[in-house]
């Protein structure tokens, strides 16, 4: 089963700086009528990252019939490609898509290696399988909602650490790095659509003393 891990947040605080995403590599099969489809999914940030994943897939898979695969790169899930590798055109790369689409899925790249059993699966009955091992393999994932974050740059006075640490408290920020100098400078990491809140309440908390810029 999947599972969606919220980081301590309730549902209806999610907003636009959130996503979803894979946890960790899986991978499944499925034997259609003679036919193997093993499907392997893992976290992809990069293009380049994917590309070293099915490269390693394709020696290890030399053999196969056909690597397809399609994968979905993003905060805001702009980027994509997909693979019918040899299949019918629309069968396997646009179906592996519309199952990591369906599950709201970025970050997440899915390859599906097709060993031929010897009958032929028809339009249909192609579809249908490149889509059901990409959902088998979704389903073995565990599922993480993400968060776009900024970085910012705080300097403050010592005598507003208390309010300072308060703040970063409120907003469940972050702090990344310290430097203990004539002022205090803080490196803090937080929730983009929480950023420009914790900006005004360290002004208004600190009574204007500390100064926040983006790191």
């Amino acid at each position: 089963m999947s599972q969606i891990i919220s980081e301590g947040q309730d549902t209806e605080q999610f907003a636009d700086d959130s996503y979803l995403t894979i946890a960790q590599r899986e991978e499944a099969e499925i034997k259609i009528v003679g036919s193997r489809f093993l499907s392997y999914a893992i976290p992809c940030p990069s293009p380049d990252v994917f590309t070293d994943f099915i490269d390693a897939l394709r020696r290890e898979h030399y053999n196969a019939t056909h690597h397809c695969f399609a994968w979905r790169i993003g905060y805001d899930g702009s980027e994509f490609r997909y693979s019918d590798d040899g299949e019918p055109s629309g069968t396997a790369g646009k179906r592996i898509l519309g199952s990591i689409d369906r599950g709201g899925l970025t970050d997440v790249g899915i390859v599906v290696v097709r060993y031929f059993g010897g009958t032929k699966l028809g339009v249909g009955g192609l579809s249908r399988a490149y889509s059901d091992s990409a959902d088998v393999v979704i389903e073995h994932c565990r599922i993480e909602r993400r968060f776009h974050m900024d970085t910012l740059a705080v300097t403050f006075p010592y005598d507003v650490t208390s309010q300072v640490h308060h703040v970063i408290e409120m907003h469940g920020a972050e702090v990344l790095d310290r430097q203990y100098l004539e002022d205090t400078h803080y490196t803090v990491r937080v929730r983009r659509s929480l950023a420009a809140r914790l900006c005004e309440d360290m002004s208004v908390f600190t009574d204007r003393k500390a100064s926040i810029q983006p790191a």
